[in-house]
């Protein structure tokens, strides 16, 4: 049986209202979701998590069912949204994850709010600015869909850069039920050039040593988005970090091995 949830509604600082769904029982685990993503990315996972931690996942603003505010947006804001959802959660403190922007969004509330961080996961991520190890123009202009006619003809293309390329070819149907869910429903319009906003101002390099919560770095090895040396980076950093890499696990590796992902997770936070 699945871990029981709830809905919850948080209240950004301006207003904004986020959607969040609270499940398990347990540790606290927040968990960010990343560039354009809604709660639903982790779905994998999350009963993985909930059967022992008391997972808090939450939609960004402007994404599924939070409210939109047009952009563009900065990483302190979406930080102080991540913290609005603790208190909302009546948490003063918890582990929290975040993959990709996500984990951008996690490095600084963990920064700008460290009393509200007990431990810090950060997956498929990096330090931004001019340290960061780029994709290929390729890759960028796949995850951005580029060229494509509809939503779900974007995130097809995504799709080819988010997972590693022989996954993709042995799991051809949960690729095809994830583009048939980002068609159903897209991305509303405005909210990625928001967020690319607060994704072009991130640089923590500098920073990072600052960090002083046990922190667990996850990242696929043969990830097109933000390559594995990113996740190198951002150990090498943060005092005390835990590298762990997913053999041939790609940008959304926690789809691809949720197991092995939820195994790493749990031993770190409970």
């Amino acid at each position: 049986m699945p871990p029981a949830s709830s809905e919850l509604r948080a209240r950004a600082a301006d207003g904004t209202e986020l959607a969040a769904t609270v499940a398990g029982d347990g540790p606290p685990l927040l968990m960010i979701p990343g560039l354009g993503a809604s709660r639903r990315v982790y779905a994998p996972l999350l009963p993985l998590l909930a059967a022992r931690l008391g997972v808090v996942v939450f939609d960004p603003r402007g994404v599924g069912d939070s409210g939109f505010t047009r952009g563009p947006y900065t990483m302190a804001q979406l930080a102080a949204d991540a913290a609005a959802v603790l208190d909302a959660a009546g948490l003063e403190a918890a582990s929290v994850w975040g993959a990709s922007m996500g984990g951008m969004v996690a490095q600084h509330l963990t920064l700008l709010h460290p009393d509200r961080v007990v431990r810090l996961v950060l997956a498929c991520t990096t330090c931004g600015g001019p340290h960061a190890v780029r994709p290929t123009p390729a890759a960028a202009a796949a995850l951005l869909g580029r060229g494509a006619r509809t939503p779900g003809e974007a995130y097809r293309l995504a799709c080819t850069v988010l997972y590693a390329e022989d996954w993709q070819a042995a799991h051809p149907d949960f690729i095809d039920r994830e583009v048939a869910e980002r068609e159903q429903h897209p991305v509303r319009g405005g909210v990625f050039s928001a967020q690319q906003a607060a994704v072009s101002g991130h640089d923590t390099y500098d920073a990072l040593p600052g960090i002083t919560v046990p922190t667990l770095v996850l990242h696929g090895d043969a990830d097109a988005v933000v390559p594995a040396e990113n996740g190198r980076i951002l150990a090498e950093r943060i005092p005390g970090a835990r590298l762990h890499l997913l053999p041939g696990r790609g940008h959304l590796f926690f789809h691809e091995s949720p197991e092995e992902s939820a195994e790493a997770v749990l031993g770190f936070v409970d």
